[in-house]
């Protein structure tokens, strides 16, 4: 597959031009590399099929070919795109210790650069536009595709998408508000901006697209529902027309004491006419009540349009800062997920920087493909899907005890692909000291002490607290019980997601033979990885 052929341009229709734009041609499809997976508290073994959830590492073309090739084409009901926006901006990941030290004494560790965002005139479009098609033959015919964007390119990538995908098939642009305007930006010559675009297109509109109306939930103090409500002896209401309801309906909503008349009249049923008013003219109303939530507390349902000024950036989310730039909120993307897809969808993230997409995707029981050609996106996304995954295994082992032994389903777990030839070990650790016992038993049980692992990450910094413990310095620890030596497959995962959280050191897993190559991994807050591998015998 060498190109895909674009319609031609309707008369009239307005073609967008830039310095060597060409027709989207593309490589010969690669096939991947299988390096990591992810099942937790699975007996793995060599004949396992890896998990369907995948992230790949490399250039996402490779990816988007790759997954043509391998018959994806129609399968992706949703696919949110958050690529570069062309911002200038050479983005770095910024490393803190993982300590409850005050943070005077606990300051970046270490920049990182995670990509670039400057382009030479021209590329930036032709890199758009040359993956617009291969998305399009990705999606279902009844899905979405949402292109994330802010100011500097929004108007360019309508136009791009109008040309791959039909003017057609638009459907909204979604403005969000992903930041407050506070400190010395509120004087940004000629208004801050503190919103960014999204732009909606459907596969093919007359399918027509999946779409779930979505809502929101908006809290009110007693203060503010007085201000915008009615209020009778039930609570604080607000009415509606009635419509077409029947008088039936009408004398049913009566008893229920649901009908509002206007101007202090009272709502009259006339048995013999069949009708139902109000006593001193004026239009009867249907009345909504607000849910109390105790404490002077209400709570309103409303509709959502394509404002969305309810879901907060990452700067007033702070539990959820990875330390990754240009991180999306989970909230974000669970509305999109929710409103352009059902639970067991597929779905696609070409550009998933930090992971929001698939975590989001697995915590919905979405199946899931993600890509980033950065190493440091694909450790934070990895980190991030470990937690992710551990958390639900446990959720489900509850639900099977409780269910007094039936087995319950366990969560899908992930794998790993790779286009590059190697992956990045700056920073890595040096000496890992483990104490291994084998635990004679009903399972094949190993417990696994990490002692203490020299970082070298800590000897380069000048500024390391007395007595820093080696876990600041860990982001995450990964077992596998049988190591092959090719494809880590992990079973057990220490990942904590809050930025002052640490590992533990200590764990247990099951193996599922002797004898055995355990592997432990350790990734540190620069990024490095490490290696231990103990042969177990019987």
């Amino acid at each position: 597959m060498n190109r895909i052929d674009l319609p031609p341009p309707a008369a009239g229709d307005v073609v967008l031009s830039w310095p060597g734009k060409a027709p989207p041609t593309f490589p010969p499809p690669k096939e991947p590399r299988l390096v990591e997976t992810f099942e937790p508290q699975r007996l793995v073994t060599l004949q396992s099929s890896p998990p369907v959830n995948r992230l790949y590492y490399g250039d996402n073309l490779d990816a988007l070919v790759h997954l043509l090739d391998a018959g994806y084409a129609g399968r992706f009901r949703l696919i949110y795109a958050d690529p570069p926006y062309d911002s200038g901006v050479e983005w770095t990941r910024k490393a803190r210790l993982r300590t409850t030290l005050p943070r005077e004494l606990n300051g970046v560790v270490i920049e990182q650069p995670q990509y670039s965002d400057a382009w030479p005139p021209g590329a930036y479009l032709q890199f758009i536009y040359t993956r617009l098609p291969l998305l399009r033959e990705l999606l279902a015919e009844d899905g979405s595709l949402w292109l994330h964007c802010d100011y500097r390119r929004v108007h360019h990538l309508r136009c791009l998408l109008d040309e791959v995908f039909g003017a057609e098939n638009y459907l909204n642009t979604i403005t969000w508000r992903s930041q407050t305007a506070r400190g010395a930006k509120v004087n940004a010559f000629f208004f801050p901006h503190s919103a960014h675009a999204i732009l909606v297109y459907a596969r093919n509109r007359a399918a027509p697209t999946r779409w779930r109306p979505q809502r929101r939930r908006i809290e009110l103090s007693e203060d503010e529902a007085a201000g915008l409500f009615m209020r009778d002896e039930r609570g604080f209401f607000r009415t509606s027309d009635p419509g077409t309801y029947s008088f039936e309906r009408l004398k049913q909503l009566h008893a229920e004491g649901r009908l509002y008349a206007p101007y202090g009249g009272e709502v009259i049923v006339d048995e013999a006419r069949r009708r139902v008013y109000a006593s001193k003219g004026g239009n009867l109303g249907v009345k909504y009540y607000l849910t109390s939530l105790g404490d002077g507390r209400y709570q309103v349902e409303r509709g959502v349009d394509n404002i969305w000024d309810d879901i907060p950036g990452l700067g007033t989310t702070p539990g959820e800062d990875l330390g990754y730039p240009t991180q999306k909120t989970e909230a974000l993307l669970e509305r999109i997920l929710n409103a352009g897809s059902d639970a067991g969808d597929w779905v696609l993230d070409p550009f998933c920087g930090s992971g929001t997409t698939p975590a989001v995707a697995q915590k919905l029981g979405r199946r899931w493909v993600a890509c980033d050609a950065s190493y440091g996106a694909v450790q934070t996304t990895v980190r991030r899907l470990q937690a992710i995954c551990q958390h639900q295994n446990a959720l489900s082992s509850d639900r099977t005890r409780n269910a007094g032994g039936r087995s319950c389903a366990t969560p899908e777990g992930f794998a790993v692909y790779s286009f590059e030839e190697s992956r990045s070990s700056r920073g890595a650790v040096g000496k890992i000291d483990l104490s291994i016992t084998r635990i004679e038993g009903r399972e094949a049980t190993i417990e696994v002490t990490v002692r203490n692992v020299a970082l070298p990450l800590l000897q380069e910094w000048g500024n390391m607290p007395p007595a820093l413990d080696w876990r600041a310095a860990v982001d995450s620890i990964a077992i596998d019980p049988a190591y092959d030596g090719l494809v880590f497959r992990a079973a057990m995962a220490d990942a904590p997601l809050h930025k002052r959280a640490t590992v533990s050191g200590h764990y247990c897993v099951q193996a599922p033979a002797w004898p055995t190559t355990l592997a432990l991994r350790i990734v540190d807050i620069a990024g490095g990885e490490s290696m231990k591998t103990v042969r177990i015998e019987m």
